[in-house]
């Protein structure tokens, strides 16, 4: 099985870093956005950080995985913004439910990806 790879972000210029080692313009680079920076910013946030990586880099092939936590409200606020992947955790009932709104928005509930941090030395 082939995991995929994302590289868990917390600022602006992590993003910038690594869209400047990617190579190919082609390859899908998968940005992980964590519960906590969502829920200390806000919808809001999330939706200007989204427009202005995608504006900016709008040549390179970028998707984003969000981390709604055990927030099954803000879940449902993520999957209305222009995300590709949803982290979610919960049971079976709330997960199905979750599911089918996740689908009419085209976003992938609870993805297998590998989760890369990018750490300074």
């Amino acid at each position: 099985m082939i995991t995929k790879k994302c590289f868990a972000i917390s600022t602006y210029s992590e993003v910038e870093e690594i869209i400047k080692v990617k190579i190919k313009k082609k390859d899908i680079l998968i940005i992980f956005i964590k519960n906590y920076l969502i829920t200390g910013f806000g919808i809001e946030w999330l939706r200007s950080f989204i427009q202005i990586i995608k504006k900016k880099y709008n040549k390179y092939n970028i998707k984003f995985y969000v981390d709604g936590g055990t927030d099954y409200g803000l879940s449902i606020l993520i999957l209305e913004e222009d995300i590709d992947y949803l982290k979610l955790r919960s049971n079976k009932v709330i997960l199905d439910k979750i599911n089918q709104i996740a689908k009419k928005n085209k976003v992938l509930l609870n993805p297998g990806f590998d989760v890369v941090r990018l750490t300074k030395k």
